[in-house]
């Protein structure tokens, strides 16, 4: 497949004195890389929430997170790794490419997510792993396989109530439970659509109503639900979809195992969300 990119520069604005060098030196070797600096022009007047998502999700090869202590808090890294998780969960191919500055931890990167350790390497030894890197097509990992009877997804689509029973809302709620023997660390779920609308299919809900943080270990037999707000504004981008499109969950453990749920048809969602 082609990309426009081979390589997406993800970092915190405090890293950005090394990512700089590293962009360069792969520009000089001809790598079409996706770093903000070189886009200034481009990036100029766009909205840039919608336009990151699409080229974390959609547009290069690999995706590059310069992981440090200052990653983790930043409000645009947050958004752009989670673009790159779910374009992990979609293509089920290597697409993330870890390099850490030191132990930071992310919600919902895998901790067995093999990494470059940037303490170990000078500024050209980084450069020439990932010129190595790039030669080659994504493989698919061998732990991620569809796992259907260890996990059970749930999906449902809730009326919100009122002390006083009266209906103020709707949401989304996703049940999990861990079939397997063993305990499992769970991500968060990702929403798929079956049919792409504005280039991907894919995408997070933020409305949580009861906070759980994820990934969230479940002992066997153990579930957990969450909840995220439906809306009601977004009932205009439902709309905007196909009357024929689906929507389920997929759910991921951290050991790269996937999960489905139920499948919720669109016009069902747009039919409950008219009668609020």
């Amino acid at each position: 497949m082609e990309y426009k990119y081979d390589v997406a520069l993800s970092f915190a604005g405090e890293d950005r004195e090394y990512v700089k060098k590293v962009a360069d030196i792969l520009e000089k070797n001809g790598v079409k890389v996706f770093y903000d600096s070189f886009e200034t022009v481009n990036l100029w007047g766009k909205d840039l929430g919608i336009h990151f998502d699409f080229v974390y999700r959609n547009s290069a090869k690999y995706c590059i997170l310069f992981i440090s202590k200052y990653y983790k808090d930043k409000l645009w890294t947050s958004y752009e790794i989670k673009s790159a998780i779910s374009r992990a969960i979609e293509s089920n191919e290597e697409y993330i490419l870890p390099a850490r500055f030191d132990d930071t931890d992310l919600p919902g990167l895998r901790p067995t997510l093999g990494f470059i350790d940037l303490r170990k390497y000078d500024l050209k030894e980084f450069a020439e792993l990932i010129l190595r890197k790039i030669s080659d097509e994504p493989s698919k990992p061998i732990t991620q396989t569809e796992q259907k009877n260890l996990a059970s997804i749930y999906l449902a689509l809730n009326a919100l109530l009122s002390d006083k029973g009266f209906e103020t809302g709707r949401s989304f709620s996703v049940y999990i439970t861990n079939l397997n023997k063993e305990y499992r660390y769970f991500n968060e779920p990702v929403f798929v659509l079956s049919k792409p609308f504005n280039g991907t299919n894919a995408f997070y809900l933020r409305d949580k109503i009861n906070q759980i943080n994820f990934p969230i270990k479940l002992e066997y037999g153990e579930v957990t639900c969450v909840s995220y707000l439906i809306q009601p504004q977004s009932l205009h981008l439902w709309e905007q979809l196909e009357r024929d499109t689906t929507v389920i969950v997929k759910v991921t453990t951290t050991i790269g195992e996937s999960f489905d749920s139920n499948i919720i048809e669109v016009s069902k969602i747009i039919e409950v969300l008219k009668d609020d």
